[in-house]
Order: structure tokens, then sequence, then C-alpha cells
């Protein structure tokens, strides 16, 4: 993952999940992706999750994101 500012245990939890390139996020929805993670992890997940998601995937699917976008605050 090569996204500035992301969170790195959110990182880790798509890293176990399979996803080793920013590029395998694009056309994912986040909620897919965080009720993947969910069902690995028995501990609750922190709030952070899904707006990190969010901003991978928007990320993943941009050409030339805004950087503005690249914080986690953008995305709750």
């Amino acid at each position: 993952m090569r996204i500035a500012r992301f969170p790195v245990d959110v990182a880790r939890e798509l890293l176990d999940a399979g996803y080793y390139r920013v590029d395998q996020l694009a056309g994912r929805s986040p909620e897919t992706l965080l009720s993947e993670i969910k069902d690995r992890n028995k501990a609750a997940l922190p709030a952070h999750f899904l707006p990190a998601l969010k901003m991978a995937v928007y990320f993943a699917e941009s050409d030339s994101p805004d950087p503005k976008k690249l914080f986690l605050d953008q995305w709750q």
C-alpha cells in the first residue's frame, strides 16, 4: 500500500485479506471490504476503518487524487 497518511492497521488488514496492490481496490465497495475484514476478526474494528477504506478505493480509482481528500476526516 502506498497511500499517504493511510492507517497502518487498516493496511495490514487489507494485506491479510489478500489485497497487495492499490489497484486491486478499484471498483470495490468499501462496505464489502469492511465486511470481509470483519469476517476475519473476532474483535470489533475501530471506527476509522470505513473512512480509510473509502479513501483507499477513491485513491485506487483516481488517476490524479485530490490531495485534500487524502485525509480520513474527509471521508467520515
